[in-house]
C-alpha cells in the first residue's frame, strides 16, 4: 500500500501544529499564576526612590517579619524600628482609616516583584513626624517607604503596634513630600489676639512635648475648618461640644498637608453649645480656638472635654 505523495508532505506541517498545541501556556501575572515562569514577567521600571530617607540602621521586611516570629502571641517588641519597603496593596479598611483617624493600613514587601506573600502590616500608621495623613493619595501602592514603629504579632499577623503608635518615616510619594503651603492671610476684620499662633506652629509644639503629654500653657490657635469628627453632631447634642480639624490654609486648590485637631471644645466664653446651633459652623469658617495643646498618641489636639473653647469665629451665624 502506498500514501498518496500529498499526504507525505503534509505530516511534518501536523507535526509542528501538535507541538506547538502541547506547549506550555504563556504565563499570566494573575490567579492561578505558574510560580515556576516568573522570572519571565516585564516589569514596569522601579520608581525612582532617590528622595526617601532612609536610616543606615533601617531593617528589611524580611527582617522585621522574623523579629515578629519570635514574640509571643500579641507581645510586641519594646524596640522602635525602621522598616524599608515597598507598599503591595492597600487594606480594606485604609480609606476609611484615613478619613476618619488620618492613619493607614497597608501591606510592605521586600520587592515588587517576589514573595508578595511575604508581608508586614503597617497598621494605623500616622504620616511625615507623626502628623495625621490628610490625603488619601499621599499612600499608594508602589510607594517605597520607611516607616517607625514597634513590631508585634498578633494573631499570627507580623504588623505594627496600631493606634498611631508608629508612623511612615519617609516615602517616594511626591504628595507625601509636598512641602506646607502657605498659611492664607486672616479674614478682614478677625479678632485675632496678640501672639496668636498658626496650625503649623500649634502641630510643632505638640510634636515636642511627645506623646501623652500636655502644655502647661495655653495657646490662641487660629485655621480654617476643614472636616467635622464624625463624633461632632453626638459631641454638641451630649456634652455641648464641638470637634473639628482646622489647617492653615483655606485656599483653593492647595493640598492640606497638615491639620489641629480641636477637639471637645466649647462655644464663646467657655460656654456649652446649643444643640440648636449645630449647624451654624460650616467648613471654611476661620476660627481662634484657646486652650492647651496635647499630643494624643500623635495627634495634635486641644485637651478634651471643654477644657479649650472657641473664642472667635467669623461666621455671622455664631
Amino acid at each position: 500500500m502506498f500514501l498518496n505523495r500529498s499526504y507525505i508532505f503534509l505530516l511534518p506541517a501536523l507535526a509542528a501544529l501538535f507541538a506547538v498545541a502541547c506547549q506550555e501556556p504563556a504565563y499570566i501575572n494573575g490567579p492561578g499564576d505558574n510560580l515556576f515562569n516568573q522570572d519571565s514577567i516585564i516589569y514596569a521600571p522601579d520608581p525612582d526612590i532617590s528622595m526617601v530617607n532612609i536610616p543606615e540602621e533601617a531593617i528589611s521586611v524580611d527582617s522585621a517579619r522574623a523579629i515578629c516570629a519570635a514574640l509571643g502571641n500579641r507581645e510586641y517588641t519594646k524596640e522602635k524600628y525602621y522598616v524599608k519597603g515597598w507598599i503591595s496593596a492597600l487594606h480594606s479598611t485604609n480609606e476609611n482609616a484615613i478619613s476618619n483617624y488620618g492613619n493607614a493600613v497597608f501591606y510592605m514587601v521586600d520587592s515588587r516583584r517576589k514573595n508578595k506573600d511575604k508581608t508586614l502590616l503597617a497598621f494605623q500608621l500616622y504620616g511625615k513626624n507623626g502628623n495625621r495623613i490628610t490625603q488619601q493619595e499621599m499612600v499608594q501602592v508602589d510607594d517605597y517607604v520607611v516607616i517607625y514603629g514597634q513590631l508585634t504579632n498578633y494573631d499570627g499577623t507580623y504588623e505594627t503596634v496600631g493606634k498611631g503608635n508608629a508612623y511612615i518615616y519617609s516615602s517616594s510619594n511626591e504628595l507625601f513630600n509636598a512641602p506646607d503651603p502657605e498659611p492664607t492671610p486672616d479674614p478682614e476684620g478677625a479678632v485675632v489676639p496678640e501672639g496668636t499662633i498658626n496650625v503649623y506652629q500649634a502641630c510643632d509644639i505638640s510634636d515636642s512635648i511627645g506623646s501623652g503629654k500636655t502644655t502647661t500653657e495655653k495657646y490662641y490657635i487660629k485655621g480654617y475648618i476643614t472636616r467635622f469628627d464624625s463624633k461632632h453632631e453626638s459631641g454638641i447634642k451630649d456634652h455641648g461640644n464641638a470637634t473639628f480639624y482646622i489647617a492653615a490654609t483655606n485656599e483653593a486648590g492647595v493640598v492640606v498637608t497638615r491639620e489641629f485637631e480641636a477637639y471637645q471644645v466649647y462655644g464663646k466664653d467657655g460656654k456649652e453649645i446649643s444643640e440648636t446651633d449645630i449647624n451654624t459652623m460650616a467648613i471654611g469658617d476661620f476660627v481662634v480656638l484657646y486652650g492647651q495643646i496635647t499630643n494624643y498618641n500623635g495627634t495634635a489636639e486641644t485637651v478634651g472635654r471643654g477644657k479649650s473653647y472657641i473664642y472667635y469665629s467669623n461666621n455671622p451665624n455664631w
